[in-house]
């Protein structure tokens, strides 16, 4: 558990009220400054904090460091922790390692206990920390436990991934009825998929130039990517691998065929009245051809990484691999398909349609390391430190940017053994979706960490409902289309993001221009450089939505031979603007919006 970090620039641990680390026990840059900003702000009568750290920071130190503040102040007596259930077993299961920690803190002898049960809890009333789950105590065994425990003596309450805590939710709900002094809430994705006010979390609502006005969360302190990157140790770095594919659609009434690329696919995603785009990619990902191009590549780097590091050397864990699938369905298809095509690797799946005791049991192997290859559907998330997982594929449908990110940092975090340069996580998925964008931010932000890290400045939207279709497609064939990688290289002192290798069809190389971000050493110019890229996402996604309303309102009779409004207008905006447009600039961008909304308004493409 112990984090070493920088403590300069920010306030010694001796000045932190009720902390005195001994030994070699160091904060982390980022849990030095949340914690100064804590004692400030407790000092001042505020009661309700939040904190922000990215996976892997270190937040079962903070917290702990939280309480220790709020009871040299006088402000709490005992503290009760609530966590995800996962993250009981990961994270706090272990009372000496806690003691352990506490002596590092120089804190004074405490008590510890781990409560999942309502016998367990009433048998310590009198404990001084107590470590529960949201599930417990939000049932009524563990909720009239809490509540004899706290009406005990003042307590401060830490909501650990308080990200599963909707305020309207169930826990939230039971949680609010207990008796409290102060709080903090932790964790690295304050936001949620649905776009409900999470409980325990300060917020302040800002007014847009149109006068619209929207919620934000309030850290005392952010620990960002980059921030995260620039310190080192913490992340590892990711290098994403996007496959395209071209797919033949089929009319089943009309007999029409439509031929499009996923990335174009996804432009039309909600044009339900020409294809039910949702359906045909839920298809999809049952395809031979989809599973074979997105799961080779991934096993033949997975194979690179295994052979390069010498794990029966070290006595270290192997590299792991972690497949993300859309449904049960879904995942024992992908883990039918890997068994034949893979079968030197180990490899299992769980999900909620295998029996808990079964699925328990392949969890620990997979902790353990004897199972190589899991494939799951939403059972491996927050809490679940496996670190030695380097190759994810994303072979499901999610593109919330809350759910994405946890699922990503699972392969995330740093591993010391595999050294600097081998802690990459390798990101596999196909272009149909956000989760490109996700991954080209991820990106940006590592960029920006490296540039920081080599001194030169010291120191979402929810997924999209598509309606079905008024015709029926079906799935014809499908082939792969494009495969592109991407990843980090120094040029003069520059960090540039350049396509390391670009294959189309089977595998023969194609040439493009690199177009992605050019990082210097100049942070002002790097920011400007993500709100640009961010401003073309923006623009991007406002010409998709208009692209999609001019369908609707195009006359049948004008399709001239085209075999849908989209190919119509999509033909078309090439034609005029010459380029495709993932390839337009900012200003080509906004000279495509202005024509997009003229021909809205004439109902015709000209």
């Amino acid at each position: 558990m112990q984090q070493f970090g920088f403590l300069t620039s920010v306030p010694q641990s001796a000045l932190l009220p009720g902390i005195a680390l001994n030994g070699s026990f160091r904060f982390r840059r980022g849990q030095a400054e949340f914690l100064a900003r804590l004692a400030k702000a407790f000092s001042a009568g505020e009661r309700n904090c939040l904190g922000v750290f990215v996976p892997g920071y270190g937040k079962t130190i903070t917290a702990l460091s939280s309480f220790l503040v709020a009871r040299s102040l006088s402000i709490a007596q005992k503290l009760v922790i609530f966590v995800p259930r996962g993250n009981l077993r990961d994270q706090y299961a272990d009372p000496q390692e806690l003691a352990l920690l506490m002596r590092s803190l120089g804190a004074p002898p405490l008590t510890f206990c781990v409560a999942d049960s309502e016998k367990k809890f009433l048998q310590h009333l009198s404990t001084d920390v107590i470590v529960t789950t949201y599930q417990y105590a939000s049932g009524r065994g563990g909720s009239d436990a809490l509540r004899q425990f706290c009406s005990r003596a003042r307590c401060m309450f830490v909501f650990d991934e308080v990200h599963h805590l909707s305020l309207d939710g169930t826990w939230a709900t039971k949680i609010k009825q207990f008796p409290f002094s102060c709080s903090v809430a932790l964790s690295g994705t304050p936001m949620r998929s649905d776009n409900k006010s999470i409980f325990g979390v300060p917020l302040e609502v800002r007014e847009d130039e149109g006068g619209k006005l929207t919620q934000f969360y309030k850290p005392l302190h952010e620990v960002l990517l980059r921030d995260a990157h620039a310190e080192g140790g913490i992340l590892k770095r990711v290098q994403a691998h996007v496959i395209d594919y071209a797919v033949k659609l089929k009319n089943t009434e009309t007999g029409a065929i439509v031929e499009i690329t996923l990335s174009k696919l996804a432009e039309a995603q909600q044009n339900g009245a020409e294809i039910d785009a949702f359906l045909t990619r839920k298809k999809l990902r049952f395809h031979d051809v989809y599973l074979d191009s997105l799961l080779s590549p991934a096993f033949e780097r997975f194979a690179e990484k295994r052979a390069e590091f010498a794990a029966h050397k070290t006595g270290e864990k192997q590299h792991q691999m972690l497949i993300i699938a859309m449904s049960n369905l879904h995942a024992a298809a992908i883990l039918d398909f890997v068994q034949k095509q893979f079968p030197t690797y180990r490899s299992a799946r769980i999900g909620q349609d295998v029996g808990e005791t079964e699925r328990a049991a392949l969890l620990r192997e997979y902790r353990a390391g004897t199972i190589d290859v899991m494939v799951q559907v939403d059972m491996i998330g927050e809490g679940t430190d496996i670190k030695p997982i380097s190759v994810i594929v994303k072979a499901d449908l999610v593109r919330a940017l809350s759910k994405t990110m946890q699922q990503l940092f699972r392969g995330m975090r740093y591993y010391a053994p595999f050294g600097s340069e081998g802690n990459v996580c390798d990101v596999y998925t196909s272009n149909d979706s956000e989760v490109v964008q996700i991954l080209e931010w991820l990106t940006s932000e590592e960029q920006i960490g490296v540039s920081l890290a080599e001194g030169t400045h010291g120191g979402g939207k929810s997924r999209v409902k598509v309606p079905l279709g008024q015709e029926e497609w079906e799935l014809v064939s499908v082939e792969q289309h494009e495969t592109e990688s991407h990843g980090l290289e120094l040029h003069n002192g520059a960090l540039q993001h350049i396509p390391l290798d670009i294959k189309r069809g089977r595998g023969r190389p194609r040439t493009r221009p690199e177009t992605m971000f050019i990082v210097n050493n100049d942070r002002e110019a790097v920011e400007q450089a993500v709100e640009q890229a961010a401003r073309e996402r923006e623009l991007r996604q406002e010409c998709s939505e208009l692209t999609m309303k001019l369908t609707k309102v195009l006359p049948r009779e004008s399709l001239n031979g085209h075999s849908s409004a989209f190919m119509l207008v999509h033909t078309a905006s090439v034609q005029r603007f010459g380029k495709p447009p993932e390839q337009m600039t900012t200003q080509e961008l906004l000279h495509k919006r202005e024509w997009l909304r003229r021909c809205i308004k004439e109902r015709q493409v000209g």
